[in-house]
């Protein structure tokens, strides 16, 4: 999905999905598809592509209702083809991120057959060959960021020296993603994070170096190793399918997604997904984009959010003339929607009230401001799956948002997101049967890194204007509470 380029020009930043420059689409009917149709096929290629980033404790084994199958992979792929805001870009990078990188045998594709319409099997190696060089130098970078972490100054010294040879950075595909997303080659970036670290010196720098990158592997849910190699495939499939064109904005905000962690706990199942992703810009533009009550306007889910002053009355709270950063806690409402076919008829809405604080610290230089969004439910106030309709639908709505500053004008933003649907049918529900009650859960993986994913990539990504009104939402709100 990338990357995305964000045009702060107007109050409200609005995000554009840039135009694709080495992708092909088959003909097709030209019909622009719906929303209900792009989430379904969006929906369908996360299920059809969780691969190597979902673990899973238990092996749960259902037959889920036929209402709720997913499209196959080649007709999630088509609808995204027709949809002109880019979705065809993100399905095939999902399917990217989680092919191995590995030498075929007999000239056969690592990738699935579905994406022939889209890059040919000579495009395909070009997109592997380009991804195996951006990984190149991967190893040592993230050797030298361990050693740091670790605190071991003489292993981290030799890794800089090694970093001066010509026979060394000569073959490092890899600086070409630091000069991109740093502005540095690797061994300038290494030197220039344990020197620049705050405005203190010595061993204090040190020592806040190494708690940042330990901070870095338990936020984001993978080693640095990973990491990194997920930065290079990152920029690699940038490389090969975007031509980015921001001319027409003054302070472009460019995301670049990196990655994504799946777990499921199928004891209790609840389910957990944290995606990162690394965005260049300046630090006023991540202060609005990352608003809570602009959710709705940075996802594909999320279609209403607005602050409350109660959350039974969802009374609209009233505007405030600046956000509040200060971490007090306020109520948010949002209605998330999900589709599971293509007809009115097989979506689902969830509404709910969730207990939200914000803190914002704005240093004196990018290296000391961060934001912090923590966020736990409050009540579920009512959901619509299928046919089913009722009050609550959610047991486990919590997460956060996290911003921090990577070097230069580049920072990581990383969200995590915990769910857990309520069982619909807690006594109909049986193992190895159709287990409708337990139907969200089985299909969380898919769902909840869908939901994570379009809001931290897609940041801003609805037209810029003023906020939608919260009097209409709100009395709206009454109603469906009370019908």
């Amino acid at each position: 999905m990338a990357p995305f380029v964000v045009h702060s020009a107007s109050p409200i930043v609005g995000l554009v999905r840039t135009r694709a420059g080495n992708l092909s689409s088959p003909p097709s009917s030209g019909t622009k598809p719906s929303d209900e149709e792009v989430r379904y096929a969006l929906l369908s290629v996360y299920y059809a592509t969780l691969g190597q980033r979902f673990s899973i404790s238990g092996a749960p084994s259902v037959l889920l209702p036929a209402e709720a199958t997913s499209e196959t992979l080649a007709g999630a792929l088509e609808t995204l083809s027709r949809d002109s805001q880019g979705a065809l870009n993100e399905g095939l990078w999902l399917i990217v991120r989680n092919t191995p990188l590995r030498r075929s045998s007999r000239g056969r594709s690592p990738y699935p057959p579905e994406v022939e319409p889209y890059f040919s099997k000579g495009r395909q190696v070009e997109l592997d060959e380009l991804r195996r060089e951006y990984r190149s130098g991967t190893n040592l970078f993230a050797a030298a960021l361990v050693a740091c972490r670790d605190q071991d100054w003489p292993q981290f010294q030799a890794i800089l020296e090694v970093l001066t040879r010509d026979e060394v950075t000569d073959r490092m595909g890899f600086a070409s993603v630091t000069e991109l997303m740093f502005g540095q080659p690797p061994r300038q970036y290494l030197a220039s994070m344990v020197g620049a670290v705050n405005r203190g010196s010595g061993e204090q720098q040190w020592k806040r170096a190494s708690k940042q990158i330990a901070r870095l592997e338990d936020e984001v849910g993978l080693s640095i190793y990973d990491f990194v190699e997920d930065l290079a495939s990152a920029v690699a499939f940038q490389k090969f399918v975007v031509e980015t064109d921001d001319a027409d904005g003054d302070h472009p905000l460019t995301v670049f997604p990196v990655s994504s962690r799946i777990f499921q706990d199928t004891d209790e199942l609840w389910t957990s997904a944290t995606v990162t992703t690394l965005a260049k810009g300046d630090f006023e533009t991540f202060c609005r984009v990352t608003e809570p009550s602009l959710w709705s306007r940075s996802s594909d889910v999320i279609t209403k959010s607005s602050y409350v002053e109660d959350p039974f009355s969802l009374v609209p709270a009233p505007p405030s003339t600046a956000p509040l950063d200060n971490g007090e806690d306020r109520l948010l409402y949002e209605e998330a929607a999900i589709s599971w076919g293509r007809d009115q008829s097989r979506q689902s809405v969830f509404r709910n009230v969730l207990n939200v604080a914000r803190s914002v610290r704005a240093g004196p230089a990018d290296a000391e401001s961060s934001i912090d969004i923590v966020f736990s439910l409050c009540r579920s106030v009512s959901s619509d799956v299928l046919w089913d309709r009722r009050s609550g639908g959610i047991m486990m709505n919590q997460g956060f948002m996290k911003v921090r500053p990577m070097g230069g004008d580049t920072w990581r933003i990383t969200s995590r997101k915990v769910l857990r649907f309520s069982d619909r049918t807690p006594y109909a529900g049986a193992s190895g049967g159709v287990d409708f009650g337990q139907l969200l859960n089985y299909l969380a993986p898919a769902a909840l890194s869908w939901w994570v994913e379009t809001e931290t990539y897609s940041l801003g990504d609805k037209p810029g204007g003023p906020p939608p009104s919260t009097s209409e939402n709100g009395s709206e709100h009454g109603q469906r509470l009370h019908s």
